[in-house]
């Protein structure tokens, strides 16, 4: 089969990739980097991917536009790549120059809020682990700053977008 090209907005960043379908499997492209995975539908949302002799377990949620990925525990926001102005690829909003709105990726339950309002953070650190499809996902800040609001409660449902914890840079 030939490779389909395609321009994707992964957790903010633009990546293009080549990816060819085989007989049980694909081969992802990017650049010089090659991918070559066994792939198993388990259920509509859950896929089985075999790397050699790893196997990984992916689930995927659609939103519209964007799919929520979660692999080996971490979370991936996936999107058709566009120009438009003030459109995000999830994650973190900048509010302002110096101020960070960190966002859920996917839908989900707050299950835990690993900081307080006036706490100093470092950039990576454990903000909020939200529940999603059966994984704990850990929300993290980009930013070295200070919390300067915590908009959720443990327990909370939060849909994908939502604002969970503002920081301020320092």
């Amino acid at each position: 089969m030939s490779a389909a090209p395609f321009e994707l907005l992964i957790d903010g960043e633009v990546r293009r990739i080549l990816v060819e379908l085989t007989d049980g499997g694909l081969v992802v492209r990017e650049g010089d980097d090659v991918l070559e995975a066994g792939v198993r539908r388990i259920s509509a949302n859950e896929l089985r991917f075999r790397w050699g002799e790893r196997p990984l377990r992916v689930f995927l949620v659609r939103d519209g536009e964007r799919t929520f990925v979660a692999l080996d525990g971490r979370q991936y926001l996936v999107a058709e790549s566009r120009s438009e102005p003030g459109r995000s690829g999830g994650g973190d909003d900048k509010a302002s120059g110096t101020r960070l709105r960190v966002k859920a990726p996917m839908p989900g339950k707050v299950t835990k809020i690993a900081v307080s309002e006036g706490e100093s953070v470092r950039k990576n650190q454990t903000l909020v682990i939200v529940e999603a499809m059966k994984m704990e996902n850990e929300i993290k800040t980009s930013i070295d700053g200070v919390v300067t609001k915590v908009q959720v409660a443990v327990g909370d449902l939060v849909d994908a977008e939502k604002a969970l914890v503002e920081v301020e840079k320092t």
